[in-house]
């Protein structure tokens, strides 16, 4: 039982010498007692090893056995021990002899045992795997419900089920701001499964256990039944929260786009030492919602399962830790399930966030954040990165762990900087004079990088500022409270913070944020049509920004030969929504939005001469971190190279893996082709870039113009394909089109493969004889292609088929193997080859035929078709097989006898998947002989 919050497990360690079995027993000799006794381990342990045994007496043992007494007096034992194995005693041998002791009622495994079940009573908290991977559970024995009920956490979301049994003992409070004369209600489920991670109430033998014992739960309800809301709303309930006590606001929701009135909402909130957690975001890419982005909001991503990275969790520089994914929550209707996303990630450190303020109320907002970033657990890469933040949530770390004044100590030098990421604000302390602060910053692209120093304590003496990049070293005056602007690269760039005076003696806790503003491009000043920037007439990409509020970018095409256009605007971030607008000069324009935020938008059509303009803008005016790709594909009318073709007599010749490119000028053109082949081939020919919606017929033909195939292209793929085998001679082939083309160059090509025993692939193949032979006997077979795939392991099934039909087996046995039905293409061959008694399943009883056939299991099988007995005498024939090998008697008489080899180093590697190749050879050897 848990008493207020807290829990005090007493582990008790007993050690004990296990007694050996009684005289009276011929097995258990009397001068092995003491020899024989077991070493032993702690009866009572947190974690019990798996390798030792719980011992339970079925009586009192011989008073007079010393060890035994002397275990009762050393110990106070009393009927059970744990132990183990002593040091070089075989496991198995020591547990069946303690099994088998008559002395002993029962020995079991001492199995490892979690917190969970003795932490609480609430019956599905064994699955709320996120307790026990956070360490939630490892602290709740220290936490007090009284410290955390006072942080009130504001849960601004779609409200919260009121009347959950398993939520409304930790609620107080809120608001509804959708209507504001009812309760904040949860009318869809997203805010109740928030609130149950972190305040479900605790060992009330109902649902779930939030993570902290005693919480004050403030629901906000500032979002639509659907989930949805406007961001005025998401503003007014962070105010809201500021303004009502709250010390902590959960925010699992957020937007694309940065914009003024919710960045002076987020600092509205620093200002008042109120600590905003925020998911990043479920859209699968690297951009970091907001208001999670904003430098003093906590930004939580989230991880599946062994802490993988979950692709779905948004990323990026902005990123601060991560949570589990996935977890068992309250649901609206005093209801249970399972939710994910980082939506549930981010109350987790919100939990996190309220037992360490209760434990250090004087903290500020950005020394909590310091600490949870500080005592996170580092599952990616050294130090921070952008897919796993800081680290993994580590509740007992945080709660047990100091707040260092500087967590990226030691960072002295260039080589021992400190990652930093733009849009973050971080904590750290100059120690006084020699004291230098080296961070790195990988920033994604060129631009400015605006860096302000912020702290709580007057600054001793100036700071100075130090830039490294690509463009050299600079120097800068660093004035608290002023942003200092430098001009960075794409790429790593390095800034040290150090005290002008080297003297100083004082030290100077600090905190360091920026924002970053991205570079002006190439091809500005372009935002008005008149300005528009010139482009040659060609298929080509440009890259552009929109550096400043209100900035869109014009450009200019002049053609000169009619063609088909089509234009593609597409971003590289979803934080940017494009609008793509093509027009004629002189004409109405056409705008193209029809994609979503991050998605491209394109537009075709067919351009005649004259001058186009194309404008690249976006739905909202603000500048946006990322660049836009403008593709513009121009393809003009083409003119077909190889005309005049139309008759046998003018058909083009064609070589082979030559590409030949032609048009069709009108519906009636005939394009006419020929090649010729000088022995048995399979000769393919393919078509390809033939227009969407038209169709092109190849009709192959004699020398006598005689049709042998006739093949159409597909409609919607613009490919045509023929294969066939065909013996020596010359041959035509003839296209027509079903519509004419010129916009587009069709593509044909000729490749061929001489036929050996029917297949193209075993041409000088080692096997080449081998394979020909038992194909002519219909005793092997390719695949529908033309290839035989001599290098392909060949599986159990498919070997015993081959086997079959080559010795002729006719007689049946029932087949019980589990994972081979009657309706397995090989069942009636393996019923064969049962009766022949050449074959056998595995130890467990399933046949495996889809399993590939290794060397050694080839040698068996072939073994046991020629009726070897196998070898007992002579030397192993092969440097990797022992002499325990179970094959080794059958290896020695096939290796003898002249039926197998091994390889060119004297090894058989008797686990390597046997080929196609190889059996065949084998095969055709005893088939011969």
């Amino acid at each position: 039982m848990i008493q207020n919050g807290r829990k005090r497990l007493a582990w008790i360690g007993l050690f004990a010498i296990v007694w050996v079995a009684l005289d009276l027993y011929s097995f258990w000799l009397p001068n092995r007692a003491e020899a024989a006794l077991p070493t032993i381990s702690p009866a009572i342990t947190e974690a019990a090893d798996s390798s030792t045994y719980i011992i339970k007496w079925k009586g009192s043992p011989d008073p007079t056995f010393t060890a035994k007494s002397m275990i009762e007096r050393e110990y106070g034992l009393s009927g059970t021990v744990v132990a183990r194995p002593g040091a070089g005693v075989n496991s198995a041998e020591w547990l069946a002899e303690w099994e088998n002791s008559p002395g002993v009622q029962y020995i079991v495994p001492n199995r490892k045992v979690g917190i969970s079940a003795a932490a609480s009573n609430d019956p599905f908290i064994d699955k709320q795997t996120y307790l026990q991977r956070t360490h939630t559970t490892d602290v709740w024995q220290e936490v007090s419900g009284t410290e955390t009920e006072s942080v009130v956490i504001a849960i601004v979301d779609t409200g919260v089920d009121l009347s959950h049994a398993d939520l409304k003992g930790n609620l107080v409070p809120g608001v509804n701001l959708i209507q504001p004369n009812i309760p904040p209600r949860d009318d869809n489920g997203h805010g109740t499964n928030v609130a149950g991670v972190i305040a479900a109430v605790v060992n009330n033998s109902k649902g779930v256990a939030g993570m902290l014992w005693k919480a004050s739960i403030m629901p906000i309800k500032a979002l639509e039944p659907s989930g949805r809301g406007d961001e005025d709303k998401l503003g007014e309930g962070i105010r809201y929260a500021v303004d009502n006590g709250a010390k902590i606001v959960v925010l699992s929701v957020g937007l694309l786009r940065n914009d003024a009135y919710l960045q002076e909402i987020v600092q509205y909130a620093e200002d008042h030492n109120v600590m905003l957690i925020a998911a990043t975001g479920n859209d699968e890419g690297r951009n970091v919602r907001y208001p999670a982005a904003y430098p003093t909001v906590l930004a939580v991503g989230g991880v599946g399962e062994n802490n993988a990275i979950e692709e779905r969790s948004n990323y990026g520089p902005e990123l601060d830790l991560v949570a589990p994914w996935s977890v068992f929550t309250t649901a609206i209707g005093n209801k249970y399930e399972y939710q994910d996303g980082t939506s549930m990630a981010a109350p987790q450190v919100a939990a996190a966030a309220a037992m360490i303020w209760a434990k250090y109320p004087y903290m500020k907002a950005h020394e909590v954040r310091s600490l949870l970033r500080q005592t996170a657990d580092d599952i990616g890469e050294a130090g921070w990165d952008e897919r796993t933040g800081y680290g993994l949530l580590r509740v007992d770390r945080a709660w047990n762990e100091p707040l260092l004044p500087d967590m990226y100590e030691p960072n002295n030098s260039r080589a021992e900087a400190k990652p930093y990421t733009a849009g973050r604000m971080i904590s750290a302390e100059l120690s006084g004079g020699t004291d230098v602060d080296w961070f790195y910053i990988d920033v994604p692209y060129d631009g400015t990088l605006h860096m302000m120093l912020l702290s709580d304590t007057p600054v001793p003496s100036d700071v100075k500022l130090t830039h490294v990049g690509s463009a050299g070293v600079y120097a800068y005056k660093a004035v608290p409270g002023k942003y200092v602007q430098l001009k960075v690269s794409q790429g790593i760039n390095r800034i040290a913070l150090q005290f002008e005076n080297s003297s100083e003696p004082m030290l100077w806790p600090y905190r360091l944020t920026s924002y970053f503003s991205i570079y002006r491009d190439s091809f500005e000043d372009n935002d008005r049509q008149y300005q528009a920037f010139k482009l040659a007439p060609r298929s080509q990409s440009v890259k552009g920004t929109f550096d400043r509020e209100g900035d869109e970018d014009w450009f200019s095409m002049t053609f000169e030969q009619s063609g088909n256009v089509t234009v593609t605007l597409t971003p590289d971030t979803k934080r940017m929504d494009p609008i793509l607008t093509v027009q004629k000069k002189s004409e109405r324009g056409v705008t193209i939005d029809d994609n979503d935020d991050g998605d491209f938008e394109s537009h075709s059509f067919q351009a005649f001469p004259g001058t186009y303009y194309f404008k690249a803008g976006k739905v909202t005016p603000e500048a946006t971190i990322g660049e836009y790709t403008l593709e513009i594909v121009y393809e003009p009318k083409y003119m077909d190279p190889n005309e005049p073709n139309d008759r046998p007599y003018q058909a083009t010749v064609l070589q082979t893996d030559t590409e030949y490119e032609g048009v069709f000028d009108r519906s009636t053109d005939v394009d006419y082709f020929k090649f010729t082949i000088a022995e048995r081939s399979l000769v393919d020919f393919s078509m390809t870039d033939i227009p969407v919606g038209r169709q092109v017929t190849a009709v192959l033909q004699t020398n006598a113009l005689s049709p042998v195939v006739s093949q159409t292209s597909d409609r919607t793929t613009g490919k045509l394909a023929m294969s066939i085998p065909l013996n020596a001679g010359t041959y035509y082939i003839r296209m027509t089109p079903d519509e004419a083309f010129q916009e587009q160059l069709y593509r044909l090509r000729l490749h061929t493969d001489v036929l050996v025993g029917g297949f193209t692939d075993i041409t000088g193949h080692w096997a080449q004889d081998a394979i020909v032979e038992l194909s002519a006997a219909k005793i092997i077979e390719g695949y529908g292609n033309y290839t035989f795939r001599p290098e392909a392991s060949i599986s159990r099934a498919e070997a015993v088929t081959l086997l079959v039909k080559a010795f002729e087996y006719s007689k049946k046995r029932p087949v019980t193997f589990p994972d081979l039905p009657e309706s397995h293409w090989a069942y009636d061959s393996v019923s064969k080859a049962l009766q022949a008694g050449v074959v056998q399943g595995y130890p467990d009883g399933r046949f495996d035929p889809d399993g590939k056939l290794r060397r050694v299991e080839m040698a068996s099988l072939f073994s046991n078709a020629l009726r070897l007995g196998g070898k007992l005498r002579g030397d192993v024939p092969f440097t990797d097989i022992g002499h325990d090998f179970w094959a080794l008697p059958i290896l020695k008489q096939m290796k003898a006898e002249g039926w197998l080899t091994g390889y060119d180093d004297g090894t058989f590697r008797p686990d390597v998947s046997t080929t196609r190749a190889e059996f065949t050879v084998m095969l055709e050897r005893i088939m011969n002989r």
